[in-house]
């Protein structure tokens, strides 16, 4: 969660010299991009989960479009890891985001939020290992 976490965090905050300008559009991002992170922390939950009954809730999903909610949906139909579908869309949103101009930071910068991303995911693998490890 730490990983995800500091990857939003720079995003919003690489949004803010574009918010007097592009308010709108910063809003649009930093509401998209809270929803994903949002779906991703709780779906990287339900991988590790011990018991189905647990729920987790996300911030309102309503608020992303029909199109993102149905791959999200289709992910379990195609046998897609959701986790990894959500990481791609946020990558997307980035790359979107950055050539839109709703963020504008140097590119060694960005790549940090794509480090942090990655290094979020191998730590939910690690979870995972440890999950399903038998111990006698």
């Amino acid at each position: 969660r730490g990983e995800w976490f500091d990857s939003a965090s720079c995003l919003a905050t690489f949004s803010m010299t574009a918010k007097k300008d592009k308010s709108k559009e910063v809003t649009m991002f930093r509401q998209t991009l809270l929803r994903l992170f949002s779906l991703c922390h709780g779906s990287a939950l339900d991988e590790i989960r011990d018991d189905e009954t647990q729920d987790y809730e996300v911030l309102d999903l309503e608020g992303l479009d029909d199109r993102t909610l149905r791959i999200i949906d289709d992910c379990k139909k195609h046998q897609f890891n959701r986790v990894e579908v959500i990481l791609h869309m946020i990558q997307v949103l980035v790359i979107d985001a950055n050539e839109r101009k709703v963020i504008n930071v140097p590119p060694p910068i960005l790549s940090r939020v794509y480090q942090t991303l990655s290094r979020g995911f191998v730590h939910l693998l690690s979870a995972k290992k440890i999950k399903d490890t038998k111990f006698p």
